[in-house]
């Protein structure tokens, strides 16, 4: 208070300051259900369990999610077992997961992560939940409590990349090999932001374009880190010619359920492996830190995936079915070809991994395969590529 002498009258007054509206925390609810909603007995494959690896023993510092994404049925690698300190979910596992819903559903949050705002627009109203799009409800709710922004990447705070020892020209090598390494995470993620747009535009259902909307924002996300991080290491470098194809032969599919078929279901799951590999070679840097992130990202894409292509199959006839199969017969040949493919920077190397890499993709192609079987296709006319 300020003591001030009114104008014309002599007197002494106090003069408390100017009132200002409190600043009020409104509440938020987060439904613990849409994330660790129960399964049902035909949702196993992407139901709560161990989610694919994205650090060997120790999850990613500042993301929780892999505790409450579920896992589809592929095994890990033999010389991955044990990617996650996650596991099967049990009764103690959801209890421990839903600590941290529960604090939200109650606001148990400090003050600087409530909302600091209140406005007196009206909510947007989610539609009518359908039973059968439970599940991609379930993952449009979880890619929005995942989400994160590039600037949460520790740039400057680690080394970008494995810098490595010895002379400067042994080390610029190195960098070169990197270089290589994020230029084809960055160019399919590229690819990936329009098969992301195109899925928001071709979905009828808004269920599905609630979930697609979140995957436009994250493929864009991952797209913007990846520049930021290339410009690090000397800019972008040679293309992957039969990513390329891969992107024209999706961008081209004619039918919803091939699209969301041929990418959530097998690239975004077929994918993820690739990221553990480098993060676990990569410890301690930002390019691990961005593959951590990206693993979990993917993991709920194709989880998405999952649920919207049960739905869109349920009505799919003989035909539609036959051309599912029909894609994966191109897809896999190419697929195969962009694993093992490396450029001049990492000659040396894939000739010296190739026999390991070639066991390792068979092993992700027969995952794809029991990943269509447990959609109801039959893809015993699926070739798989030598090897």
């Amino acid at each position: 208070m300020l003591l001030t002498e009114c104008a014309g009258s002599g007197v002494n007054r106090l003069e408390r300051a100017e009132p200002q509206l409190a600043v009020v925390a409104e509440p938020r609810r987060v439904d613990a259900l849409h994330v660790l909603l129960a399964m049902r007995s035909d949702e196993r494959v992407v139901g709560v369990g161990r989610f694919p690896a994205v650090d060997d023993q120790v999850a990613a510092g500042n993301l929780d999610v892999p505790q409450e994404l579920g896992a589809d049925v592929a095994a890990t690698l033999p010389e991955e077992v044990g990617p996650l300190a996650v596991h099967p979910v049990d009764a103690l596992e959801l209890r421990r997961v839903a600590h941290h819903l529960v604090a939200e559903d109650e606001c148990d949050h400090p003050l600087e992560d409530k909302v600091r705002s209140v406005t007196a627009e009206a909510v947007p109203a989610e539609p009518e939940s359908r039973d059968e799009y439970a599940g991609v409800l379930r993952f449009y709710h979880l890619a929005k409590h995942q989400e994160w922004q590039v600037d949460d990447v520790p740039w400057g705070e680690i080394p970008f990349v494995p810098e490595g020892k010895g002379t400067p020209e042994r080390r610029a090598r190195r960098r070169d090999i990197w270089r290589s390494v994020i230029m084809q995470q960055l160019q399919a993620d590229v690819f990936a932001c329009e098969m992301a747009s195109q899925l928001l535009s071709a979905a009828p259902d808004p269920e599905a374009r609630l979930y697609y909307s979140t995957m436009v924002q994250d493929e864009s996300r991952h797209t913007e880190a990846w520049l930021r991080l290339i410009g690090q290491v000397g800019g972008e470098g040679e293309r992957d010619p039969y990513l390329d194809e891969l992107a024209h032969m999706f961008l081209e599919a004619d039918l919803l359920e091939e699209k969301v078929f041929l990418m959530q279901v097998f690239f975004e799951r077929l994918i993820i492996p690739r990221f553990r590999l480098i993060a676990r070679s990569s410890r301690g840097t930002v390019l691990e830190d961005l593959c951590n992130r990206l693993a979990i990202d993917d993991g709920i894409h194709h989880g998405a995936g999952m649920a919207y292509e049960r739905v869109l199959l349920q009505s799919a006839g003989k035909k539609v079915r036959s051309r599912l199969v029909d894609a994966a017969n191109t897809m896999l040949p190419i697929f195969a070809n962009h694993v093992l493919w490396r450029p001049k920077a990492r000659e040396v190397i894939g000739t010296l991994m190739e026999a390991r890499d070639r066991e390792r993709l068979r092993e992700e192609l027969n995952h794809g395969v029991r990943l269509a079987n447990s959609l109801g296709l039959d893809v015993s006319d699926v070739r798989l590529p030598a090897g």
